[in-house]
């Protein structure tokens, strides 16, 4: 979508009357569902970045100066009917502003309905990926969405979030959520996540091995090497093998090894 004009906005936002306000902000609205839909709909176009964020289509179709007013109005305005729509607007648009408006729809559909929010609420906070958003969804945790919310935080450029996985991938009671919150560790390598890679190694169930081996293989972990050759002489282990088999020589710079225990 090219820049469009919407020169009367900024002038109403700031002295119309609020049927005034909300009627321009409906407008705004409209703008952008296009724009989310836009980017959350797969292109082949060149230039066009896959996961980029909707606000950013939007501040273009709409102008650095009325997007500032309204990430203004979302920061320091008192509530109001105008600023909860102008927070809609951000929230759809995956911006970090909305973190807080996110929060109100929850509490509010916790105080309404005995209810856990929607799974696109942790969807949408994953999406918007920044630490705020992090924070949210570790102050959401505790319902039985673990798995997701695990998957949203995964998502997140968070240490706090890594570190939060990295806990409960071992003190969950969900197996279960704990296989999420190890699947969704991720580089930068730490002591933190190695060390949680071999304990899961040796001391996970059964699904719990089988991600830790592929994680182990996608993060190159190379400490884990021992714990794998360790693993492929229990003949407990035979259901990884395989696996190990594939894993080991990505770890040690080798061959892989066939089927038959020998270098190809």
């Amino acid at each position: 979508m090219a820049e469009i004009k919407l020169t009367h906005v900024p002038q109403t936002l700031s002295s119309g009357s609020q049927e005034e306000k909300l009627a321009a902000l409906r407008e705004l609205f409209a703008l952008a569902e296009q724009s989310r839909a836009k980017a959350d709909a797969p292109s082949d176009d060149y230039g066009v970045v896959p996961g980029d964020k909707p606000w950013r289509e939007f501040r273009g179709v709409v102008g650095r100066q009325l997007f500032d007013q309204l990430t203004t109005i979302v920061r320091y305005d008192p509530p109001s009917e105008v600023r909860e729509l102008v927070g809609d607007i951000m929230a759809l648009l995956l911006h970090p502003c909305a973190v807080g408006r996110v929060l109100e729809l929850c509490e509010r559909r916790a105080s309404e309905a005995d209810d856990p929010p929607p799974l696109r609420v942790y969807k949408n906070l994953g999406d918007i990926g920044t630490g705020g958003a992090a924070r949210a969804l570790m102050w959401l945790w505790g319902s039985r969405w673990g798995a997701d919310m695990a998957g949203a935080l995964g998502r997140c450029k968070s240490s706090a979030a890594q570190k939060f996985l990295i806990r409960e991938a071992v003190a969950h009671p969900s197996s279960h959520v704990r296989q999420m919150c190890l699947a969704y560790v991720k580089l930068p390598l730490t002591k933190a996540k190695i060390d949680l890679f071999i304990d899961r190694l040796l001391n996970g169930t059964y699904n719990e091995r089988f991600t830790a081996i592929l994680k182990v293989q996608e993060l190159r972990v190379g400490r884990a090497a021992q714990t794998l050759m360790a693993m492929r002489e229990d003949s407990e282990n035979t259901d990884f093998i395989k696996f190990i088999n594939d894993t080991l020589p990505v770890l040690l710079g080798k061959k892989p090894v066939g089927a038959g225990g020998k270098r190809e």
